[in-house]
């Protein structure tokens, strides 16, 4: 789970204002950098945001625009290594499932050719169960420790300048 609250300066704070900055308005931005909470779907392969300071329709249009970007805005997350090693193992889980049913009807047909043809598709058919098994246990273990995964982010306004080189940002804003 991520605690920290991350600054207006930070990567995927950016990210969220390049996402959201063609969909709202610049006269119904604030004035100062405003909170958002990000939540990763169950798939964790896209974002629920909530934001607070922007009016309730576009903050409406906000989150839809953030759900919408998806695995982009995903990578640039802190949650970013726990949704790649959960797709990841999803996608072994699926394999060892595809190659199940298979295995499963191997056995029978293997049987009448040689008795150690039908050992070795048994053989492989618990192999392959307890391999399924396995990274499925590895899917909810990711699976869960992605939906603890809830984390906020100030997003920055547009014309709001940053001090680079000491990551707090300054109250100064450009004139448009």
């Amino acid at each position: 789970m991520v605690n920290d609250m991350l600054p207006p300066n930070s990567a995927f704070s950016k990210a969220v204002f390049k996402v959201i900055r063609q969909h709202i308005p610049r006269s119904q931005w604030p004035n100062e950098p405003f909170r958002g909470t990000f939540v990763p779907s169950a798939d964790g392969l896209s974002l629920y945001a909530t934001f607070d300071g922007l009016s309730p329709p576009y903050a409406g249009v906000a989150t839809k625009a953030v759900y919408d970007a998806k695995v982009d805005l995903v990578l640039a997350s802190p949650l970013a290594y726990q949704a790649a090693a959960m797709v990841k193992m999803r996608r072994w889980r699926d394999t060892f499932l595809y190659a199940l049913v298979p295995l499963l009807f191997a056995i029978p047909l293997m049987a009448p050719l040689a008795d150690l043809a039908m050992r070795l598709s048994i053989f492989l058919f618990v192999v392959d169960l307890a391999a399924l098994l396995g990274t499925h246990a590895s899917v909810l273990r990711w699976r869960s420790e992605l939906a603890q995964g809830r984390f906020i982010a100030q997003i920055p306004p547009p014309g709001y300048k940053m001090k680079v080189s000491a990551g707090t940002p300054l109250a100064e804003h450009d004139e448009d």
